[in-house]
């Protein structure tokens, strides 16, 4: 009797296991939604300034990679987080206003036909934009999360050195080139290399900003969302890029 009724109870048994795994899943997936929209709503007010884009993307990114990584995600964090990254990407987002007027004023004279080969300007510049934007996303996805984040979304096991600077930076006590931060460099070199290396992450990216600017074409309400579609986004190319080429992140010191 045992031996026909241990199978049907083993199958209940792993019924249930399935059932209660996709309930955690789709918890777990609910969750990510509804971070991705707090997000959304963080990085468009920590963005207000114009100037705090770049960093407000940043900061988007190192939240949703506190969230998958389990630790704590909080507004305070995100303020933290925001705070560490205005003092190592302002000069970024003075070079994305200063670009983005270049290529407005290209676009204005070619489109008013007093210059020759205009058609051709417009491509060259729309080309440029679009290099732009994604190094802009990628140097947001590049700059070092707090709490020893590596950029594939969970606690870097490597240096107590690194996990020191994350903590630093986390407090706000790291600024823009000295202990806590990695300054602006090591993220522009890290991201003109993905966006050189990973073409795919970036037509990605392209594909992921495209889509943005629908959605506040068809619904401009929908801004306040943008900023956290666009951190998943960031988030998701990074840690495909980097599980793909094997880099999970800094080897740990000896």
């Amino acid at each position: 009797m045992s031996r026909t009724t241990t199978p049907t109870t083993a199958a209940r048994r792993a019924a249930r296991r399935a059932a209660r795994t996709r309930d955690t899943e789709s918890r777990g997936a609910f969750g990510l939604f509804a971070e991705t929209l707090l997000v959304g709503v963080l990085v468009i007010a920590a963005s207000v300034p114009v100037v705090t884009l770049p960093a407000a993307l940043a900061a988007g990114v190192a939240h949703l990679r506190r969230y998958l990584a389990g630790l704590p995600a909080s507004g305070r964090t995100f303020v933290r987080d925001w705070l560490a990254a205005v003092r190592d990407l302002w000069g970024l987002g003075l070079m994305v206003l200063a670009l983005a007027a270049v290529l407005a004023a290209n676009v204005r004279v070619a489109a008013s036909g007093a210059l020759p080969g205009g058609d051709a300007v417009v491509g060259a510049t729309t080309a440029a934009g679009a290099i732009a934007a994604v190094i802009l996303l990628r140097t947001a996805g590049a700059w070092s999360g707090p709490e020893g984040l590596t950029t594939c979304g969970s606690p870097t096991a490597a240096s107590d050195g690194g996990r020191r600077a994350g903590a630093d930076r986390a407090t706000g006590s790291g600024g823009a080139g000295r202990d806590g931060g990695p300054g602006l460099r090591t993220p522009l070199r890290r991201a003109w290399a993905g966006t050189r290396d990973d073409l795919t992450g970036s037509a990605l990216l392209l594909v992921a900003l495209g889509l943005c600017g629908v959605l506040v074409w068809m619904l401009a309400p929908l801004v306040l969302v943008v900023g956290g579609l666009l951190s998943l986004a960031i988030t998701a190319v990074e840690s495909r890029h980097h599980t793909g080429s094997g880099a999970a992140g800094p080897a740990p010191s000896t």
